[in-house]
């Protein structure tokens, strides 16, 4: 079973399970030698809001930042869905790191929000969204998403690491 649908089955039990409930849900699956985990504060029959989403994947365990600029470049041009498009902003050459930010990020009265996405040869990529009220440090916030947002998510992510 890929783990598309592993998520897709894990989404629908907990979506089951407890209507309504607000307690934080870890998502924890994996298959074909990736790791899913997201930290899920809601899961309902159309969409979810997590506050983490990450996959690991032992494919980029001794990856180069050439590797990581690669990742970084697909998922940017795939992850066009998202509230704000992102685009890779730093590359960290010695910590071998790719980081991508929401490009241009969302501004209101409540300061500015956006998603950021690390690319690291330890195997990881992560998902999470920020906000940074005026003239405090950024916290991080819940991102809101259909099912077939987080679903593509897992496509995405996926198609990125597999070589």
């Amino acid at each position: 079973m890929s783990l598309k649908t592993k998520v897709a089955d894990a989404l629908d039990l907990l979506s089951a399970s407890a209507p309504g409930e607000s307690e934080p849900k870890t998502i924890n699956i994996e298959a074909d030698g990736l790791h899913l985990s997201c930290e899920a504060l809601e899961v309902g029959p159309l969409g979810c809001a997590f506050l983490r989403f990450e996959l690991q994947s032992d494919t980029l365990a001794g990856a180069e930042t050439a590797r990581l600029r690669e990742i970084s470049e697909q998922l940017s041009a795939k992850l066009t869905y998202l509230l704000e498009a992102i685009s890779p902003i730093e590359i960290d050459e010695a910590g071998c790191v790719v980081q991508l930010r929401s490009n241009p990020p969302h501004k209101d009265e409540n300061g500015t929000s956006y998603y950021e996405l690390l690319v690291r040869r330890g195997g990881s990529l992560s998902l999470c969204r920020y906000n940074r009220p005026k003239n405090s440090d950024r916290q991080t916030i819940t991102a809101h998403v259909t099912r077939e947002v987080f679903l593509r998510l897992v496509e995405d992510f996926t198609a990125a690491v597999t070589p």
